[in-house]
């Protein structure tokens, strides 16, 4: 099964928080994770807060943002086209979305995903109307 993950709930397989343990348990099912080409850039932009709220140590957001290239090497990501961007801009002008929640549905879409994941509640509203499969953690 091809899950497609936002970066609301990629986060959640490097930090212990509400979701996290269904997220692995999700893993355990998902044959591919896919991600929106905007991902890599909101995981960093995350830590990069959480390490200026003194909610990370600098040591944990060196081991974080490692983990996280790592992991991005298998993942499937979306590449970055005028689809993409035809989508998401379809998208803003149907649902109450974000650009980057715009982008991130889009994404989900032209993944062809089995299951589209999320951890955001505006996003999932509208996913839901979008995508056959849709997960709120």
């Amino acid at each position: 099964m091809r899950a497609f993950v936002d970066t609301s709930s990629l986060f959640k397989r490097y930090v212990e928080e509400r979701g996290s343990t269904e997220f692995d348990r999700l893993l355990q099912d998902a044959t591919e994770i896919a991600v929106s080409p905007i991902t890599r850039i909101e995981m960093n932009a995350v830590i990069g807060r959480r390490l200026r709220e003194r909610s990370l140590t600098p040591e944990q957001a060196t081991r974080l943002r490692s983990e996280t290239e790592k992991d991005f090497q298998s993942f499937h990501r979306v590449i970055w086209s005028e689809t993409l961007e035809k989508e998401a801009t379809k998208l803003v002008y149907q649902y109450p979305l974000s650009t980057l929640d715009a982008i991130q549905l889009a994404s989900g879409i032209l993944s062809e995903a089995d299951l589209f994941v999320t951890s955001d509640h505006g996003l999932f509203k509208e996913a839901r109307k979008e995508v056959r499969k849709t997960m709120f953690l």
